[in-house]
């Protein structure tokens, strides 16, 4: 009787401890279950997004995505190892030791990355459970060597990393998807209906400002420069003056440089920076025909002296602009207000951003006109004593080339998701900093510059050219250098009514020491070959 009652109580606590063991599993553990079986039984394919293009002004792809592979092992489900090392070294050209060190840490890695279909179907052919992949997007590049500095690149996430690539991922980035296949008992997968399943969207399209043609054209007399002078880098950029467009900007450096310059440097501008002096005089009174005695082409500052290329004797404001004089402008700057005249050159942008849509740009660097002494001064309108990057220097020649009125510097023109215009770039007016008629006074010295003054070579089949030259020493361990330099060259086309403003910037030329003789005759061949693409345009007035 007791050996009864002790069985069923037995079996009645066993049935207890069984049923609610399987209420737990039931109702508490329900979840858990369910996604194990799910893990077992369905297979999760991430689909990413394409990345959203990039193109010129007219459409011409700059850079695109395509569909490729990432293949990966998971050691812990090898079978063979010894035969799973082999065949990886030989599909990837790795070294086995390598394979053999990855595999042996039993830790998942990537075997090779952004491979196309036929390199990963050599991978799957090894047949083992450790090897799988993944759906990836490659990004591919319409003349790298052209855009690099200007669209940069993505890393291995598709994430942009420099350039437009990173100012604007956000933007480009498509948004990602997914499908659930199901396994069937030997591991093969099928889809199912009934599985859930989303989309992945594409990211937006991008239209830049860039023409294509301008963008070769400029990189091409460039890389030339560059090559011929053993520069440390060449630089410029080409501009739509009424509308501030940029229609080309390239950077070519030494070692597989890519770095903006144009945005991302500051650099003293020298002559071209006597656009302000003369901008200033003429909206103050002064005449074109106003004499000026350079007395022998030196002058001293309290006891700085100050020199002139050689002795250019009396000469009008006209001459002293054309022949680059510094003795001129210093003698010119006397009468000037200093706050008045360095709040102009704020209002033509200087010492603040432009605002254009790259990341890095610098600031550059003005003096306070309360605490700036003679000497500073004196060597301030020749353009020593402040830095600029060269996207500033550009614009300030485009608001006198536009009649006075300073544009915000664009690079992208539409941004598109599919064929609908999300975005569209307006012609930003910041402000105007002088009046027209002053605008085109200066734009008429400018022209005596390129016709009998510094930038004669910078003229070509009697095209109107307004422009000016700079020649600046960098600043080497604290003191201005005698051989090392800084060329410019800004100038625009046709001066009555220009279509296209051209700057260029040579670090560190190696031939020669004037802007005249270097960088004047680079802007003629670019200025010259834009003239020949657009010929029928352009007749002599």
């Amino acid at each position: 009787m007791i050996r009864t009652k002790f069985l069923n109580f037995l079996l009645f606590f066993v049935s207890v401890v069984f049923f609610s063991y399987l209420f737990y599993i039931q109702c508490f553990k329900h979840q858990y279950y369910e996604n194990r079986a799910k893990r077992q039984h369905e297979k999760k394919f991430v689909l990413l997004g394409a990345r959203g293009n990039i193109y010129d002004r007219n459409g011409v792809a700059i850079a695109t995505s395509e569909q490729c592979f990432s293949v990966f092992c998971t050691p812990r489900y090898a079978g063979d190892v010894g035969r799973l090392t082999r065949e990886i070294a030989k599909v990837s050209g790795k070294s086995r030791s390598r394979i053999k060190k990855q595999i042996g840490s039993r830790e998942f890695f990537w075997v090779e990355m952004k491979v196309d279909k036929r390199q990963r179907d050599r991978y799957l052919a090894i047949d083992d459970p450790s090897i799988g992949y993944t759906h990836d997007l490659n990004r591919r590049y319409n003349m790298p060597e052209i855009f690099a500095s200007l669209i940069g690149k993505c890393g291995s996430d598709n994430r942009g990393i420099e350039g437009l690539e990173l100012q604007f991922n956000d933007i480009l980035s498509g948004e990602t998807g997914f499908a659930i296949y199901q396994k069937d008992p030997t591991g093969g997968i099928f889809p199912y209906h009934n599985h859930p399943e989303k989309e992945p969207r594409p990211g937006r399209d991008i239209y830049l400002t860039i023409d294509l043609q301008l963008q070769a054209i400029l990189h091409k007399n460039l890389s030339d420069c560059h090559r011929s002078e053993d520069a440390q880098s060449a630089c410029g950029l080409i501009i739509e003056p009424g509308t501030g467009d940029i229609l080309a900007m390239v950077n070519v450096g030494k070692d597989g440089d890519q770095r903006n310059h144009i945005i991302c440097d500051e650099f003293e501008p020298g002559s071209t920076f006597k656009l302000m002096p003369l901008t200033y005089a003429l909206q103050n009174g002064v005449k074109e025909a106003d004499i000026i005695d350079t007395e022998d082409g030196k002058i001293r500052v309290r006891g700085h002296l100050i020199n002139d290329y050689r002795d250019y004797g009396i000469v009008t404001l006209r001459q002293a602009i054309a022949h680059s004089s510094n003795v001129a402008m210093v003698k010119l700057s006397r009468k000037f207000d200093r706050e008045r005249f360095l709040l102009m050159v704020r209002d033509f942008g200087f010492g603040e951003v432009t605002g254009i849509e790259f990341p890095g740009e610098v600031r550059g660097r003005l003096p306070d006109g309360m605490k700036i002494n003679d000497v500073e001064f004196a060597t301030l309108v020749f353009g020593q004593g402040l830095t600029v990057n060269l996207l500033q220097l550009a614009m300030a020649y485009q608001a006198i080339a536009n009649d006075g009125v300073l544009n915000k510097p664009t690079i992208v023109r539409e941004i598109r998701r599919g064929p609908r215009v999300v975005y569209e770039t307006k012609t930003l007016r910041i402000r105007r900093v002088i009046n027209a008629p002053t605008a085109r006074r200066v734009t008429d010295i400018l022209c005596t510059v390129v016709e009998e003054g510094s930038g004669t070579a910078a003229a070509f089949n009697d095209i109107k050219i307004a422009g000016k030259t700079g020649t600046a020493q960098k600043v080497v361990d604290g003191t201005y250098s005698n051989s090392s330099i800084i060329t410019t060259f800004a100038g625009y086309f046709p001066a009555a009514s220009p279509d296209y403003l051209i700057i260029l910037m040579v670090d560190e030329p190696k031939s020669g020491y004037w802007a005249s003789t270097i960088t004047a005759p680079v802007f003629r061949d670019i200025a010259h070959s834009i003239y020949q693409m657009n010929s029928h345009r352009y007749a002599v007035k």
